[in-house]
């Protein structure tokens, strides 16, 4: 029997390595400067923009919350 496969969530990281995109990949087309940080199954991967992080990307004031480095994602 096949396992079945899980939703992969990819990130964007800017020069400074804040997270500026989330998403997965129902929903990229291009996987060019994406990074895989996570696979699994539910609205959390399959939605990811909205459901993985649990909070939005940016603060009120339009600086980034999350980091990724060394291969963590962290908030700041």
């Amino acid at each position: 029997m096949e396992e079945e496969r899980g939703i992969k969530v990819y990130i964007r990281v800017n020069e400074n390595n804040e997270v500026v995109e989330i998403n997965s990949e129902i929903f990229i087309t291009d996987f060019t400067g994406w990074i895989l940080i996570d696979e699994g199954f539910g609205d959390k991967y399959a939605h990811a923009q909205g459901n993985y992080l649990g909070e939005n990307l940016t603060d009120d004031d339009g600086n980034y919350k999350f980091i990724y480095k060394n291969g963590k994602l962290s908030k700041k």
